[in-house]
């Protein structure tokens, strides 16, 4: 099957197990697992004001109840005492970085083996919704943390109207295409004339007072956003690009030391061992999503039929490979996206249907997954208080961006983060 050819699997062809091909890059998580210090001399006032207008007729029962009160609060003293102890053990214990990696360093690896070196970009967009599950505020504020610093190759889609935002957002001087010619993520090809149908499919949205059939559009839309992205560099400005990888404009929302993101170095590494792990002999035929967590038992029966699988599993957020995967991908989304249509299923979350989708082709997908249990990088570590499953490494929705950095800004992140764990720490005195 040629990169751009897809091959409608039948009805009963491909069920979740046959999916376990997917989750063969398990073994490549690298991560940071640092603790934070939990002091046990601050309790707080655990007893109760005592209580003494009890009547003689109740006074045995009431000392009976008084009696598995205190037993209770003891308890929970205990309990808590408990918890800060073994907290503070795993800070002594952990209290140096720990790095599990099972792809080699970084400067090992030589690009193309020719010397030339590995070209990204990066897509995106921003489109005004009717309905938003964000502030123009916090869209502003994210946007200037992913234009401002990231100084790999962007092409971005928005109107006219919010051309100059964007532009402003920009780093000086930072290389940035912006393409106005589309008023709404409607007017792509794919999606053109899908209005009356997405209004109705609204009414099946489980979660229809969060999302609008605009927003529906735009979760739709990222497929051929990317893919056009990469067809007009090379046609328009004759950029060719290695990799290239769709990017929600909100997923920087916290402070951060990327600028070249995602590490060109890092990316071939991730491929190289994708293709090993997966069994396939070009690299240029994967595709990389991050995922959230591995979807319910109650999945192993899923038929394509079925139509988009409504589960946590995949991340939408972040998504690429090279161009000849990308545009295998954008024809087998909109050929589903249709099919599914037609059989009047709901397809206005692309999540749903990249989870069927990665049923149906496991073999074209590699990933990471933060939660993976039997992953070196965990080294049977538990998540300690506000700390995540790998220790502090910022939002565990966005764990890919620190995946995804080269070496040298994963230890500016872990420093990052180590700060802002010492003041917190030192805040939560103060606020006592």
């Amino acid at each position: 099957m040629s990169s751009g050819e897809v091959k409608m699997a039948g009805p009963t062809h491909y069920s979740y197990t046959k999916s376990v091909a997917f989750g063969k890059t398990r073994g490549c998580v690298s991560a940071v697992a640092v603790y934070a210090r939990s002091s046990a001399k601050h309790l707080g006032d655990w007893s109760a004001p005592t209580q003494s207008c009890v009547s003689d007729t109740k006074a045995q029962s009431t000392m009976h109840h008084a009696e598995i009160l205190r037993f209770r609060k003891r308890t929970i003293c205990i309990s808590v005492l408990l918890m800060l102890f073994i907290s503070d053990f795993l800070l002594h214990q952990y209290n140096t970085t720990v790095i599990v990696d099972d792809i080699p360093p970084t400067s090992e690896l030589k690009n193309h083996g020719n010397g030339n070196v590995t070209r990204v970009l990066l897509v995106s967009a921003l489109f005004p919704l009717t309905k938003s599950k964000h502030s123009n505020d916090e869209y502003n504020d994210w946007l200037q943390r992913f234009l401002g610093p990231i100084t790999t190759d962007i092409y971005f889609y928005t109107t006219p109207e919010l051309e100059n935002t964007v532009r402003a957002a920009r780093g000086s001087g930072l290389p940035i295409t912006i393409n106005t010619h589309y008023a709404s993520p409607f007017a792509i090809p794919p999606l053109r004339g899908f209005e009356p149908l997405y209004e109705e499919m609204h009414l099946q949205d489980r979660e229809k007072k969060r999302h609008s059939p605009e927003l529906y559009a735009v979760w739709n839309g990222k497929p051929w956003f990317l893919d056009h992205a990469v067809q007009q560099s090379r046609e328009e400005k004759g950029e060719v690009y290695d990799y290239a990888f769709w990017i929600d404009a909100g997923s920087f929302r916290q402070e951060h030391w990327y600028t070249s993101w995602p590490n060109p170095a890092r990316v071939e590494q991730v491929w190289e061992e994708g293709r090993r792990l997966n069994g396939v002999k070009r690299k240029e035929d994967l595709l990389f999503f991050p995922i959230q967590t591995l979807p319910p038992a109650s999945a192993r029966d899923w038929m394509q039929d079925k139509g988009p699988l409504d589960v946590d599993f995949s991340e939408g957020s972040f998504f690429g490979g090279s161009p000849a995967s990308i545009s295998w991908w954008s024809t087998a989304y909109y050929a589903y996206h249709n099919y599914y249509l037609t059989l009047g299923l709901f397809v206005g979350k692309d999540q749903t249907l990249i989870n069927a989708l990665f049923l149906l082709f496991p073999d074209r997908f590699i990933t990471v997954w933060m939660y993976d249990p039997i992953a070196p990088a965990h080294a049977g570590l538990l998540p300690i208080l506000d700390q995540g499953y790998l220790g502090s490494c910022g939002s565990e929705w966005y764990y890919y961006q620190f995946w995804l950095a080269g070496e040298r800004t994963r230890a500016e992140m872990r420093e990052l983060w180590l700060g802002w764990l010492r003041w917190k720490e030192w805040t939560w005195w103060r606020e006592r």
